[in-house]
């Protein structure tokens, strides 16, 4: 029972992760510039995380302190720089392109772990990898006369899923030992930091006077569904599923956005560009297909640990 639980935890989580691409192109629609929106998500995110934290175990969230230097590099090259290119993405893509395009991250991965891991590059990653770039190539509309994205917005939308990439290989080569909570918390923190600082060297400003109650409401849809509970779902799955089998069962986000960006914005893909999101989807399966039992040379059994 537990078993399932957490499997409908996954896939809850997925559905939640599933419309960040949805209600950020929302809160653009209501005057959000893209750097201060993400500098306040990561902000307000990271109270909550660590009051959820301080609730369980105080004492992990203080001593996960001592990796300050580390949490700044997975946001500077992972997190932080895969939500920056993700939310200029959505300036430039809509929505389901910018959700298909992030799901190459899983071929990224085994690309990335055989070369620097020495990982084995098995079939099944060969065909994930083949799968995968045509189903972006059919997405994007490289065939066709009026592609569905502009260059930008493609290199933007590879650039979280290569930034995404790094995020899950270094987070456990860096801080494998710390409970995976502490991580997403200090991470979002020096995100946070990061993206504000960003924002200011840019011209930007960070001031939310002028916000409308709309776009304050998007704001908290934000921080609360496809950040705060989606990550406490998903890691509250891993626990029991696996990783491996929590990352297929989490393929289903881009079906989500796809779904949600028909419903509420219209947003509507042809039958190519369906057919290309299919191969996707059957690519990141195969990318994260092990044998029972095996695990990646890139996570350790003793770090899973410490989820």
């Amino acid at each position: 029972m537990k078993r399932t639980t957490s499997l409908i935890a996954v896939v809850i989580s997925a559905a939640c992760f599933g419309t960040l691409a949805v209600l950020t192109t929302l809160a653009y629609d209501e005057g959000a510039q893209a750097l201060p929106l993400l500098a306040w998500r990561f902000a307000i995110v990271a109270l909550l995380m660590a009051a959820y934290q301080l609730l369980r175990d105080p004492r992990a969230l203080i001593d996960g302190a001592t990796d300050a230097g580390k949490y700044v590099l997975l946001s500077l090259t992972g997190y932080g720089a895969a939500s920056v290119c993700f939310f200029f993405a959505l300036t430039e893509a809509s929505p389901s392109v910018v959700a298909v395009l992030l799901y190459t991250y899983p071929a990224m991965v085994a690309v990335i772990s055989a070369v620097v891991y020495a990982e084995r590059f098995a079939a099944n990653r060969v065909v994930a990898l083949l799968l995968t770039f045509a189903g972006c190539a059919l997405v994007v509309g490289v065939f066709s006369e009026r592609p569905a994205a502009s260059l930008k917005g493609v290199l933007l939308g590879l650039g979280a899923a290569l930034g995404y990439s790094v995020f899950n290989l270094l987070s456990y080569r860096v801080v494998g030992r710390r409970p995976r909570v502490v991580v997403m918390t200090y991470t979002f923190g020096f995100s946070a930091i990061g993206v504000g600082a960003l924002t200011l060297l840019t011209g930007g400003s960070l001031s939310a006077a002028e916000w409308t109650p709309g776009l304050w409401g998007l704001l908290g849809l934000i921080v609360l569904v496809p950040t705060f509970l989606a990550v406490l779902l998903y890691l509250n799955g891993i626990q029991r599923l696996g990783p491996a089998q929590a990352a297929i069962i989490s393929t289903t986000e881009p079906i989500f956005t796809i779904a949600l960006a028909a419903a509420v914005l219209h947003d509507r893909l042809t039958l190519v560009q369906l057919l290309g999101a299919a191969l996707v989807f059957v690519g990141v399966v195969a990318a994260e297909w092990r044998r029972p039992g095996e695990q990646p040379a890139a996570v350790r059994t003793d770090e899973l640990a410490a989820v």
